[in-house]
């Protein structure tokens, strides 16, 4: 992928950050994963997805009482990354992507109906979906696909459902950094920088612009979009699993 395609894509996908709250791991990773396996992918945006992670989180309102509602699902998540980083190291590329793009096609079609789920209340739950979208963000990137789900059945608050998202996603990152890092290391980090500055450059207009653009039409068009990338992520993955 060619330096000017790549600083695109990340910007594109930081944009879609910026105005929805969430999206950024999830376009990055399944776009990246086309080019190269699951693990590569993962390890080049761990940085990148951090920075954004936490200039969303506090970009917000005070992450304080955000932090104390939700510091079980936190803290299950960070949990859950422990698991899925190890996943990520022993299984095959081809499986996680097709992990991945089955979990993609789940979130389209989820946000597409705007389904609502009922979710009982309980510390056993809580720590479930934590746990869950823990494990899934450390082996694929795509913990939004688990965490949404949770955190759309228990606020109506899509600033507060936003801050949650990106605390748990910055947490679960930090662990996937930590135990990456020797992979970290090893990556020439000078050619990210373009891009990871516009991905910066492009969040903060995606959190202006999120004030004037009708959400439901930049949301259909971010779903086409994931949709696209999913069944490409399926084709790709099931070819190299067959061949």
């Amino acid at each position: 992928m060619s330096a000017a395609l790549l600083t695109l894509v990340f910007a594109l996908a930081a944009l879609l950050h910026g105005i929805a709250g969430i999206g950024f791991p999830l376009v990055l990773t399944s776009v990246l994963s086309l080019q190269m396996g699951m693990k590569e992918a993962v390890v080049l945006t761990a940085i990148p997805i951090l920075l954004v992670n936490i200039i969303s989180m506090v970009s917000g309102s005070a992450v304080k009482p955000v932090l104390q509602k939700y510091v079980l699902l936190a803290i299950s998540s960070v949990i859950g990354s422990l698991i899925g980083v190890k996943l990520l190291l022993i299984v095959p590329s081809a499986w996680l992507q097709f992990v991945l793009a089955l979990l993609v096609g789940l979130y389209v079609v989820s946000a597409g109906r705007q389904m609502r789920f009922t979710i009982p209340d309980g510390r056993g739950i809580t720590s479930f979906f934590g746990l869950l979208a823990g494990i899934v963000g450390g082996a694929t990137n795509a913990m939004s696909s688990v965490l949404m789900m949770y955190l759309l059945a228990k606020s109506h608050d899509k600033n507060e459902i936003a801050q949650a998202a990106n605390l748990c996603f910055a947490l679960a990152k930090v662990v996937q950094i930590v135990l990456l890092w020797s992979q970290l290391q090893q990556l020439n980090h000078v050619g990210w920088i373009v891009p990871t500055c516009a991905a910066i450059v492009a969040l903060w207009v995606g959190v202006w612009l999120r004030r004037w653009i009708p959400f439901q039409q930049f949301r259909w068009l971010s779903l086409t979009i994931l949709a696209v990338l999913a069944s490409m992520m399926f084709y790709k993955s099931i070819s190299s699993l067959i061949l």
